[in-house]
């Protein structure tokens, strides 16, 4: 088999829709293939993450999608697209695969240079109003003011030191918590649809943040400040943040979280989530050392 990077628009058209995936959707990315005489073997779309990329100052990929017709052609793509990636320019590339796919899991697990970084629980919900509770705090939910900016970002210095950045090996933590910070001063600036605070005694003590994808909510960050957890506070935000996604019509909110994050996903399902998938994370770093 050889390697193509380039796929006629028809033939990968036809590809993504036999594995369940629109062509639309995947317009744009850099192509990686194998193919055996004029059939077309395996596919992985990938791209350049510009904005990490700045940020961790690596330069840093992440694969859209991978494919490949059997157990042992999708082994041969995953070896010969990482030893094409110590040929570019690239310091380590984000990989995602269904929890479920055990056999694809297996075979990444053993390649070399592929490093677990933790795995992810989808969750969904239907908006609806539902009756605020009493906390026995006097905490307000509201829309941030653009003087508690500052104080709502601090709230990411605990919250994701169990994401997939914070368990990589090879990544300085100092900068982890300022790729999180940033990520969500620009959710603030306007990149979210929805942001909102909770305060007590005037202190911002947490935080989530939702964007719309069509007719989905979907939440991107949320954050309780320490000595504020365990007391219902991260409750009246979804709460409110369902009842904000109910108004504006949406058909379902979306959620993610660690898989080991069990107070999380008992809050997301007293909440009405229920778990549709889950993903295991895998950065692989082509230029360091065998593991």
């Amino acid at each position: 088999m050889k390697v193509v990077h380039a796929i006629d628009d028809q033939v990968l058209s036809t590809w993504l829709v036999k594995y369940g995936h629109q062509a639309e959707h995947m317009k744009g990315f850099k192509q990686f293939a194998l193919v055996s005489g004029a059939q077309l073997r395996a596919v992985l779309l990938y791209d350049w993450s510009k904005w990490e990329s700045g940020i961790f100052d690596q330069h840093i990929f992440h694969v859209k999608f991978v494919e490949a017709e059997s157990a042992l052609i999708f082994k041969e793509l995953m070896e010969r697209f990482i030893n094409w990636m110590r040929t570019e320019k690239c310091d380590f590339f984000f990989l995602r695969l269904e929890a479920a796919d055990l056999e694809k899991n297996r075979i990444v697990q053993r390649l070399s240079h592929v490093y677990y970084v933790g795995g992810l629980t989808r969750l969904e919900a239907p908006p609806a109003r539902m009756e605020m509770p009493s906390t026995g705090q006097d905490v307000m939910i509201s829309l941030p003011a653009e003087n508690e900016y500052d104080e709502a970002v601090l709230l990411g210095d605990q919250a994701f030191v169990k994401s997939r950045y914070a368990l990589d090996p090879y990544l300085d933590q100092s900068v982890v918590q300022h790729f999180y910070q940033e990520w969500m001063r620009n959710n603030l600036l306007g990149r979210a649809d929805i942001n909102l605070v909770a305060k007590m005694n005037d202190e911002v003590v947490g935080l989530i943040q939702g964007m719309t994808k069509g007719d989905e909510m979907a939440l991107e960050l949320f954050a309780i400040r320490p000595d504020a957890q365990g007391k219902g506070i991260g409750k009246k935000l979804f709460i409110e943040m369902m009842k904000v996604s109910y108004d504006r019509g949406h058909r379902f909110i979306s959620a993610g979280t660690q898989l080991h994050n069990t107070t999380a996903i008992q809050l997301y399902e007293k909440m009405g989530f229920r778990t549709t998938n889950a993903f295991l994370y895998y950065h692989v770093w082509p230029k360091k050392g065998e593991r």
